[in-house]
């Protein structure tokens, strides 16, 4: 998906919190992704599990990543294995959110991708 944001074009993967859980595949540069998304209703969290596609199998990258409003997923791993962008959960309408809640999750809070500093994406 794609948003016209302040006169530039910003990708996002488009999650509906009314699905969760569920699985998406995302292709994100030359690579194919699994991304599962959960909801934790003690914790009040959303969680992401990342895997790689390749012949239709999936092999296991990260399991139950929180996602954190403005904090890039997966980035305490930084190889070849992961995504070239960098996914960031935020709200770029101008609303005053500061955290992923089920009513913003998908809605004002978004999963927009980025570049990665020196990554060539």
């Amino acid at each position: 998906m794609k948003l016209i944001e302040n006169g530039r074009q910003v990708e996002y993967i488009d999650v509906d919190s009314d699905r969760v859980p569920c699985a998406l595949l995302v292709k994100l540069t030359d690579r194919t992704y699994r991304l599962t998304f959960r909801y934790n209703e003690e914790g009040d969290f959303f969680t992401v599990d990342l895997e790689t596609s390749s012949g239709g199998s999936y092999s296991p990258l990260v399991f139950g990543e929180v996602l954190r409003y403005g904090k890039p997923l997966f980035e305490a791993f930084n190889d070849e294995r992961y995504p070239l962008p960098v996914i960031c959960p935020v709200c770029l309408t101008g609303d005053d959110i500061d955290a992923i809640t089920w009513d913003n999750f998908g809605q004002q809070v978004r999963l927009y991708l980025f570049d990665r500093v020196g990554g060539g994406s």
